[in-house]
């Protein structure tokens, strides 16, 4: 785990490093203004509810459960922060709206005992008065922790919503896309793609994206895409590399499991490896690099735990040893 310009960087036993941005005080202190207006009303609620019903009992009954009520309407203002910190992927109602959430130190979503302390320290944070106490740790920690923060092992960082780009998920009818209304060949066409995620990403964006270029920019940026992507695509046949895109785009669009390219073989690892999808490359690759500084015992874990996600996108492949399965594959991806 390391820290560098307020970005949390965070290696995972797969070698796979997962960057957050830490939260300012700002951020918090917005999120903090919300729940604390959330959890307030409740308070009152509960209170007033409370007082509702112990005015219908006799006057030393009430008396005798004031203590109790108190205490249980103490109970909820925890529970309001603790529950939604760890059953809704560690956000509260003011962390949801800033766009921040809790992680551990794995990365993950904090687990039910660190949410729990952080939470139970809020109230020294909290002293002398207004979070004066946690602002101060939070300026002076390198990684932006207040106290409970520091107790729990957890950090607050930034999870804004992702924007989707419904343009780019709209299915448009194959002819528009075609050219010398050859409509069976369109259809032969949006069966034949294959290709990873970073380029159907590339693709999808290149079509939301195309009317507001210049014909210049448009075609400049159709064949910087359009080059790689011909070799996974290789029945496509198309009049030029806008034309090609346009034609992956809708076959992307139609069908999202088309069949192999001519020429693979899901049994051999060498063939079957340019099937597999971008992450799992990108683990295979990073094995490959680093595997000669690996111990043999973590090696071999390392490789299990890949070779896993290999195997679920191609099952057919028998190599029974993970390290040797993975340097098979890494070959396919890399033949030079």
């Amino acid at each position: 785990m390391a820290v560098s310009l307020g970005r949390l960087e965070v290696e995972t036993a797969d070698h796979v490093v997962l960057r957050y941005d830490l939260a300012g005080v700002g951020t918090r202190a917005s999120a903090a203004l919300i729940d604390a207006i959330v959890s307030i009303l409740m308070v009152i609620a509960l209170a007033a509810t409370a007082g509702t019903v112990l005015s219908k009992v006799p006057q030393e009954v009430a008396i005798a459960l004031a203590g109790v009520t108190a205490f249980a309407i103490l109970v909820c203002w925890v529970a309001y922060f603790v529950l939604l910190e760890w059953l809704w992927n560690g956000q509260t109602v003011g962390k949801r709206h800033s766009g921040l959430r809790v992680i551990g130190p794995d990365g993950e979503p904090a687990r039910f005992t660190a949410v729990l302390i952080r939470n139970l320290l809020r109230v020294v944070d909290f002293l002398p008065g207004l979070y004066a106490l946690g602002m101060v740790s939070i300026f002076i920690s390198p990684r932006s922790q207040r106290l409970g923060d520091l107790a729990a092992g957890t950090y607050v960082v930034r999870a804004p919503k992702p924007q989707l780009d419904w343009f780019s998920l709209r299915t448009a009818r194959p002819s528009v896309l075609t050219s010398g209304g050859r409509a069976a060949g369109a259809a032969a066409d949006l069966r034949s793609v294959r290709i990873s995620g970073e380029s159907q990403r590339l693709v999808r964006e290149f079509a939301a994206r195309e009317r507001t270029l210049s014909d210049v920019d448009r075609k400049r940026i159709a064949a910087v895409l359009a080059g790689p992507m011909r070799a996974a695509a290789p029945d496509i046949e198309a009049v030029d590399d806008l034309d090609f895109l346009r034609r992956v785009a809708a076959s992307l669009r139609a069908a999202g499991n088309a069949p192999l390219p001519a020429g693979v073989r899901l049994d051999d690892p060498a063939s079957a490896a340019r099937t597999l999808s971008a992450p799992a490359q990108q683990l295979v690759r990073t094995f490959s690099l680093r595997e000669a500084t690996l111990e043999p015992a973590v090696r071999m874990r390392i490789a299990a735990s890949i070779g896993a996600t290999v195997r679920g996108e191609l099952p057919a492949l028998a190599i029974s040893d993970d390290v040797e399965l993975l340097r098979a594959v890494a070959k396919g991806l890399d033949p030079a």
